[in-house]
């Protein structure tokens, strides 16, 4: 492969690419009316975690592949309120699942 030599040096200017506006420099703070938005919507197939199961099939049917490698929290509020958190992952042809409980404290 052989270097390019432009014939006029003096042309290479030509190509240099023009500065960034000004405005792309300024940062402001998020308002009050930035934080008073919903979050987006989760996706639907984010509801098919082990988390939101609640029969056993559901459980041991293969997971999609959008929900592997996928962090999970799920709050409970009743008489025993606890956190869990879940994630699964695959390992050649078998999907393992990992769920840790935490109780949140008062």
């Amino acid at each position: 492969m052989q270097d390019f030599v432009p014939e006029s040096v003096e042309s290479v200017s030509e190509f240099e690419a023009p500065p960034s506006p000004e405005s792309s420099y300024s940062f402001q703070a998020p308002e009050e009316k930035d934080f008073a938005k919903e979050p987006p919507a989760l996706p639907s197939q984010l509801h098919l975690g082990v988390l939101n199961s609640q029969n056993s099939e559901e459980i041991c049917a293969r997971p999609q592949h959008i929900v592997l490698n996928h962090l999970f929290i799920e709050k409970g509020w009743g008489a025993h309120p606890l956190v869990a958190l879940g994630v699964t992952h695959r390992f050649e042809s078998k999907y393992v699942t990992v769920v840790l409980y935490k109780p949140i404290e008062r």
